[in-house]
């Protein structure tokens, strides 16, 4: 009898993953794919941030745009997540507030043309909302990760792509497959651009 019920749990997550990844709004992920391209070309930095599980994902996908990404004798991705210094992080939880810990590294590193990529199942939390409007408030570009409808972060960002799930586990598998669609796109393209020491 476990083993049915099992079975029968791994088959419908997998439908409702499946459904999820087949929802995606393949426009948004284009443009996203072209903002990331132009921070590239010119040089400007690129954020991420997440809260849990978005964390770690905002880290993962901080790896792979650094590392795996990189061709010969070309330009690399500058890029950073504000997750991963976590003495910094808990001084400012410490001192600032938790909604600060990601607005108050941003006001140190982000410069006008900059890209932040947010990642929040919710769309909703607090210190992801304040490093929205900090970012945009100092002329940097924003797109958001989300699910569960979006929530506010939807409304604020530049760009958003919704995955159409409200389950945590749905929500925060697809953004790291996101990452990975973007990761292998750039691990070709960049290829085909004419490479220069940077």
């Amino acid at each position: 009898m476990l083993t049915n019920n099992v079975d029968h749990h791994v088959t419908d997550y997998v439908n409702r993953l499946h459904a999820a990844v087949d929802s995606l709004p393949r426009a948004e992920l284009v443009t996203l794919g072209e903002m990331l391209f132009r921070a590239y070309q010119n040089g400007k930095q690129v954020l991420t941030l997440g809260n849990g599980g978005s964390a770690s994902t905002a880290s993962h996908m901080s790896a792979d745009l650094g590392k795996n990404t990189i061709q010969a004798n070309m330009r690399r991705f500058r890029v950073l997540s504000l997750n991963d210094n976590v003495s910094l992080l808990t001084a400012l939880a410490n001192d600032a507030g938790y909604e600060n810990v990601f607005s108050e590294q941003i006001k140190n590193l982000i410069r006008p043309g900059d890209l932040l990529i947010v990642l929040s199942a919710s769309g909703n939390s607090p210190n992801v909302l304040e490093a929205v409007r900090c970012a945009q408030a100092r002329s940097a570009q924003v797109a958001g990760l989300l699910g569960f409808g979006g929530g506010e972060a939807a409304r604020i960002v530049d760009l958003s792509i919704v995955v159409d799930s409200s389950h945590y586990g749905i929500v925060e598998d697809v953004h790291l497959i996101i990452n990975h669609i973007l990761v292998e796109h750039f691990q070709r393209r960049l290829g085909d651009v004419h490479p220069w020491v940077a």
